[in-house]
């Protein structure tokens, strides 16, 4: 009867914390709008066309434009079946990523409770379900959600098989290895980290871990196998769109891990703070925590050694996995005599900076949903753009678009005689990278493309034009009697 009323109990604490995650999560869900890294994510995940085509879409065919995609293509035939599933409409794509972000609060609290005999899962999960970054990306039509949520898995299982090696366990780790990899390459580093911890595991207690390492051997041979396209044509290139710079080496990603520079400067004190506090335990040690550390340790050494020596791949989305490793490795390892009082200042702070900075995300998004919005105030069915094929098809799948069966043309389309207005859209000077500044009323310029657009002689335009609506320069036409 106890055991039963035990479960139950932290059943509820993990219900609770589930839907703590999806409220911080879905708070922003209405009124987020996508930007071009979603566009063509959601451009090349098209439901409608066939494989072959969502592969040459992305190697860098997109219609009137050619750029390609990076990434590997698995978590973009993810998308595409969640869209052919679910209809083809941009913030499908956010619900499938927020449901795996909120999978990440119970999956950071069970690992904890792991590790730490069932103790500080409360203030794990506070922490965690309040982090801005995992809450932002949670909402993003991009794979970091879903490379976190499984990455954590993956751990959990590699575990589960140091302890009990049973078949199924080792299967069900063997197929989340080769998903991680295959979804987001640079999980390798969780690997690595896992390659210390059994080689000092072996020099410290003399035990080694053959079946393991010839497994790694299996794992990394099959991903090889399956991605061979992808490794050969990702591998060949020198540059990439991400760039090193001088402020990594002094907040190594942890301003943007949490939201903040003064509570990513609160935690990167207390990470440095207890990893010299720790040295000794981490060098000559062997306690599942570790495993952890070098976990975070190899995320960061594996990116600048690929960074040095090929390129530039230092965006804190693509290690953000290791925030939950960095969140659970610091609240095990803070001292037990001070633990209450730090315990209560780390949740204050956590949910103060998330409160104050939730609707502050680095890069505004192009406000799209307001545009429409306007659009079908003023009952106006047509939109005409000199914008890419991957805009067009991204103003297409909202749901504003779809509902109010709103027709996206590009200029030099022949308008349908029988509507009388339409509004011509033009992006403006759209921010692409954090401190860009988008707003007319910052940056006054409005670009050519705006200016320059000329209609035919059966319309006229209405004055004046909609110019204070961030990243959209937008003129009203209407036809002649």
């Amino acid at each position: 009867m106890y055991h039963i009323k035990f479960l139950n109990k932290k059943l509820f604490i993990y219900l609770i914390f589930i839907l703590i995650a999806f409220f911080t999560r879905y708070y922003l869900f209405e009124d987020r709008n996508s930007w071009h890294d979603e566009w063509h994510s959601i451009y090349v995940a098209d439901p409608n066309i066939s494989n072959s085509e969502t592969m040459l879409r992305y190697y860098g065919d997109k219609g009137d434009s050619f750029l390609t995609e990076f990434y590997p293509p698995l978590y973009l035939f993810i998308l595409k079946f969640f869209f052919k599933v679910f209809g083809y409409i941009d913030d499908n794509g956010r619900i499938l990523s927020l449901i795996f972000g909120i999978l990440t609060v119970p999956l950071t609290m069970y690992l904890t409770e792991y590790l730490n005999k069932g103790k500080k899962i409360f203030v794990v999960g506070i922490v965690v379900s309040f982090n801005l970054f995992l809450i932002w990306q949670s909402i993003e039509v991009r794979a970091h959600s879903i490379f976190v949520a499984f990455s954590l898995l993956n751990i959990i299982l590699f575990y589960k098989i140091l302890e009990k090696k049973k078949p199924f366990l080792i299967f069900c780790y063997f197929c989340s290895s080769l998903f991680i990899l295959s979804l987001w390459p640079i999980t390798g580093a969780i690997f690595f980290g896992k390659m210390i911890y059994l080689s000092k595991y072996f020099i410290f207690n003399k035990f080694r871990y053959d079946k393991i390492f010839i497994l790694f051997f299996i794992i990394f041979i099959s991903y090889i196998f399956l991605n061979f396209s992808y490794l050969k044509f990702n591998l060949s290139r020198d540059f990439h769109y991400t760039s090193l710079y001088e402020s990594f080496f002094y907040n190594y990603h942890f301003r943007s891990f949490f939201g903040s520079k003064i509570l990513g400067a609160i935690f990167l004190i207390t990470f440095i703070f207890l990893t010299i506090k720790n040295l000794r335990k981490i060098i000559f040690k062997n306690s599942l925590s570790n495993l952890l550390f070098y976990i975070i340790f190899s995320s960061y050494f594996l990116t600048l050694l690929y960074t040095f020596s090929r390129a530039s791949i230092m965006s804190p989305k693509y290690v953000m996995f290791i925030i939950p490793l960095i969140i659970i490795w610091s609240f095990i390892e803070l001292p037990k005599t001070k633990y209450n009082f730090l315990e209560k200042f780390y949740i204050i702070v956590t949910i103060f900076f998330c409160i104050l900075n939730i609707n502050h995300s680095p890069i505004d998004r192009p406000p799209t949903k307001d545009v429409l919005k306007e659009l079908i105030k003023n009952k106006i069915k047509i939109i005409v753009t000199v914008e890419s094929d991957v805009f067009n098809n991204y103003l297409r799948t909202k749901k504003l678009s779809i509902d109010n069966k709103i027709k996206i043309i590009k200029y030099g389309e022949d308008i349908p005689e029988n509507f009388d207005r339409y509004w011509f859209v033009c992006l403006n000077n759209v921010l692409h990278f954090v401190g860009d500044k988008g707003l007319i009323s910052k940056n006054p310029k409005v670009q050519k493309k705006c200016t320059n657009f000329r209609t035919s002689e059966i319309y006229y335009e209405q004055f004046p034009q909609i110019s204070n609506i961030q990243d959209f320069y937008i003129r009203k036409f209407i036809k002649k009697n």
